[in-house]
């Protein structure tokens, strides 16, 4: 958030020459308007003071409330982990890879590729229209094509925009027949010849044929289509597709084929991922209250002496020592995550993570629990919810009061500076009438001693 700027930056505004006076008291005059002025204005160095202070406090609590976020995007991403504790491995792995999704558990398979299938492919047959411009010329005039696909007719029939080949190979796209159409010049650059070209989707036999209304387009070519074939725990399966389904939640992608034997896939627990999210929540927890630390003492930043810095630190705190009671992982210590009272910040242990979890998994589990339920995760989300909640939050509310307060300084600073305009214009009024009155006045001093010095001298004339 950028600070809110005052209407007044100094009183130094307020000095100056307010009128041109003719009078020997002009300055005088200016000199007495400038400090009545000043000292109207003293309350709106203090309004800016305090609007400087609040920009402070305000862009502080900014920086925190990021800070915080990031606490909150860890512990979610700790969340995240412990929801896929499991993960594959291969012991071959350039025949697949796998991913695991929802229903996915524990387990051993065997794997072994034997044919990675290849696609089908038709072209248009010789003896159709030669086709050198594909943007402009067609193998057929047709205005609707009838495509087959393994017997299939395909609805509705094969309409293109224009009459040209290029055309006609974005309206089989078009129909998602399961087929992809291309256009090729199986001719020279001197002599093209632009065919029409179909490949199936699906790895396997798969016939395809396109008709005018009054012949066969399209001819097989190349190789006939072979279907992807592997073994799965000593099975024979065949695949339109490399990507197969294994087992629930586990989605393998074949990659290569090993004639030589099987490869083995272990789905299994892993905690890896959950000491990496927890690493990174410390980070994310040591600069939070490295900040927060910043705001202490004396020579604290803007938040010093506020109490919102205690009750975030605390807040901090108690997910630092949160214990969920007698068991074998009973707080995040236990797990490697230790808390130094000295500094108050964390320190992480991947050795020690791995020790303590290793054939552990349900008491790591049972400790971390869910957001939306108990435990280490359960707890950290509703803290964090309670300071970052957009509508209710700790920090959201205090960052909207400063704004508010802001807000409303700067108006009563305007309101002051009106007053302060106001008051300068009627003394400049008064000064103005003042010192012509003065001038006036000195003006008629001057004639009246001139005509007395002249009285004078003639009567000393006249006595000589």
């Amino acid at each position: 958030m950028s600070s809110s700027a005052s209407p007044i930056s100094s009183l130094s505004s307020y000095s100056g020459n307010y009128f041109n006076g003719l009078s020997n008291y002009s300055q005088d005059l200016n000199n007495a308007i400038s400090r009545e002025v000043q000292i109207a204005g003293l309350p709106i160095q203090l309004l800016q003071n305090n609007v400087n202070a609040l920009n402070r406090q305000s862009s502080e609590l900014q920086t925190l409330s990021g800070d915080f976020a990031s606490v909150q995007s860890a512990i979610a991403s700790v969340s995240s982990a412990a929801g896929n504790l499991l993960s594959a491995s291969l012991s071959q792995p350039s025949v697949a890879t796998a991913t695991l999704g929802s229903g996915a558990t524990a387990g051993s398979y065997s794997l072994q590729v034997t044919n990675l299938g290849s696609y089908s492919d038709a072209l248009s047959v010789d003896g159709l229209t030669t086709v050198t411009d594909p943007t402009s010329q067609n193998i057929s005039t047709s205005n609707s094509y009838t495509l087959t696909v393994n017997g299939q007719t395909i609805h509705p029939p094969i309409a293109p925009a224009s009459g040209n080949l290029n055309a006609l190979a974005q309206a089989i796209d078009s129909a998602n027949a399961g087929v992809q159409a291309t256009v090729i010049n199986v001719g020279s650059n001197t002599a093209p010849d632009y065919r029409l070209s179909l490949q199936s989707d699906q790895y396997g036999s798969v016939s395809m044929q396109l008709n005018d209304g009054n012949r066969d387009l399209l001819a097989a070519s190349g190789a006939a289509g072979q279907a992807v074939q592997y073994t799965l725990n000593g099975k024979a399966v065949t695949s339109g597709s490399r990507t197969v389904t294994a087992a629930q939640g586990l989605t393998l992608n074949l990659t290569s084929t090993n004639p030589d034997g099987a490869a083995t896939i272990t789905v299994a627990p892993d905690s890896t991922g959950i000491g990496n999210a927890l690493s990174s929540f410390v980070s994310a927890y040591n600069t939070a209250i490295g900040e927060l630390n910043r705001n202490r003492g004396q020579s604290g930043g803007a938040l010093a002496g506020q109490s919102i810095v205690y009750e975030l630190t605390n807040s901090l705190q108690a997910l630092a020592n949160y214990s969920s009671g007698p068991g074998g992982l009973p707080s995040l210590a236990a797990l490697g995550v230790k808390f130094d009272d000295n500094t108050g910040q964390l320190s992480y242990d991947a050795s020690a993570f791995a020790a303590a979890t290793s054939g552990s998994v349900d008491a790591l589990t049972g400790f971390l629990g869910s957001a939306t339920g108990g435990g280490f995760l359960g707890a950290a989300t509703s803290a964090l919810s309670t300071i970052e909640d957009p509508t209710s939050g700790i920090l959201t509310g205090d960052i909207k009061t400063i704004q508010t307060s802001i807000a409303n300084t700067n108006q009563q600073i305007t309101d002051q500076q009106n007053q302060v305009s106001q008051l300068q214009q009627n003394l400049t009024q008064q000064m103005s009438a003042a010192d012509a009155m003065i001038y006036s006045m000195q003006q008629q001093s001057t004639y009246f001693q001139s005509m007395f010095t002249a009285q004078r001298d003639a009567q000393v004339a006249g006595l000589g």
